[in-house]
């Protein structure tokens, strides 16, 4: 995946972070930060596999968060005592 500056950005502001945030994170000075999202610099090969990761993190996180308050809808509807992921996917998203 190529991180251009947008898609830097897209993913800091997906986690709900400042630049210092997503720099302390990726251990780089938080200059670098916004001179990648002007697209003043490009992405190391260690930077994008960083990137790369932390966009894993967030879809796993954004799951989490999705099918956690759904599950309470399941509780409510169904009379069970435990929800999987999948079962919460089979009926909010293959619908």
């Amino acid at each position: 995946m190529i991180w251009d500056g947008d898609k830097i950005r897209e993913l800091r502001l997906r986690m709900g972070w400042s630049q210092s945030d997503l720099a302390r994170r990726l251990r780089i000075d938080s200059l670098k930060i916004g001179q990648l999202e002007m697209g003043l610099e490009e992405t190391s090969e260690d930077l994008t596999q960083a990137l790369e990761l932390l966009d894993r993190q967030a879809d796993v996180t954004a799951d989490a968060v999705f099918c956690g308050a759904l599950s309470e809808i399941i509780f409510e509807d169904e009379d069970v005592l435990q929800v999987d992921t999948s079962s919460i996917h089979r009926k909010f998203l293959d619908q």
